[in-house]
């Protein structure tokens, strides 16, 4: 098998495929991982989903593994390296995917702290957990590679949201100790930071919030999961050697621009005329 990372062997967290609406996030970096040559094990809460993901992706050649994992408990964790272990003989990309975007996580004065340690258990500390248990095997490997799934909430606020953009600015940083404290040992870690991306919750969401985002991206669309999992497999590929503790915005453009600039080009298309005066 040829590609970036052929005889590379991966574990995905938040892997799935949802039915009619395809894959997810982790469920595309998967996909891309194994049309670039690697073999995955695919891991996701979800048991059906991710074990669907696994019978879609082996189509051609057994490649991936499904196991159910809540990355909340931490021996499932470790049950999740040694099973990568014990199937694949070694583990050269761990990708932490797995974040938990509630409907309940509101403002800070109506936020319940059960709220706040359950999206932090989820987008945090199941990282750390994971990245601990698996760096033995990253290090062994020689060319570790760590990316974690952030998120441009952790680069500015929001009216809700405010424990998943405080988990994302906390994953950052965590991947900036990684780097720091592994690097030498041969392990790199990148913050990959989605913007509003076209996955199965977003376009289930009204015309009128997809219109939204559509006007404060730059590029033509917003990003599908396809989009985003070219860039991982850019970045878990010896192409990216050079690329260590960065954390980096894949948004089409979203936090590129001043905030009002959307509203002033929909401005001057309509108006005859400068738009300010002399």
């Amino acid at each position: 098998m040829t590609g970036r990372l052929a005889g590379r062997v991966a574990i995905v967290t938040g892997a799935a495929h949802r039915g009619s609406d395809g894959l997810n996030i982790g469920g595309a970096i998967a996909a891309e991982f194994v049309a670039e040559g690697a073999r995955v094990v695919a891991a996701d809460v979800d048991a059906a989903a991710v074990a669907e993901l696994a019978d879609v992706l082996n189509t051609d050649r057994p490649a991936v593994v499904a196991v159910p994992t809540d990355v909340r408990d931490e021996a499932q964790l470790v049950a999740l390296v040694e099973r990568t272990l014990q199937d694949f003989g070694g583990l050269d990309v761990l990708v932490n995917n797995a974040g938990v975007f509630r409907g309940d996580d509101g403002p800070i004065g109506e936020l319940g702290a059960e709220v706040w340690d359950d999206v932090m258990a989820v987008n945090v500390r199941g990282p750390m957990l994971l990245t601990r248990h698996a760096l033995p095997a990253l290090v062994a490997s020689g060319h570790g590679v760590v990316l974690n799934t952030a998120s441009t909430h952790s680069m500015g606020g929001d009216r809700r949201l405010s424990a998943y953009g405080a988990s994302k600015a906390a994953l950052n940083a965590l991947s900036q100790y990684v780097a720091t404290q592994y690097g030498k040992q041969g392990v790199r870690c990148n913050a990959v930071c989605p913007g509003a991306t076209a996955s199965p919750p977003l376009r289930r969401g009204t015309p009128e919030v997809l219109a939204v985002y559509d006007h404060h991206t730059l590029n033509p669309r917003i990003n599908t999961p396809a989009d985003l999992a070219k860039v991982y497999a850019f970045l878990a590929s010896d192409d990216a050697v050079g690329i260590n503790g960065m954390v980096l915005r894949v948004d089409g453009g979203l936090l590129a621009h001043q905030p009002y600039t959307p509203d002033l080009a929909a401005l001057a298309a309509a108006t005859t005329g400068p738009l300010l005066g002399a």
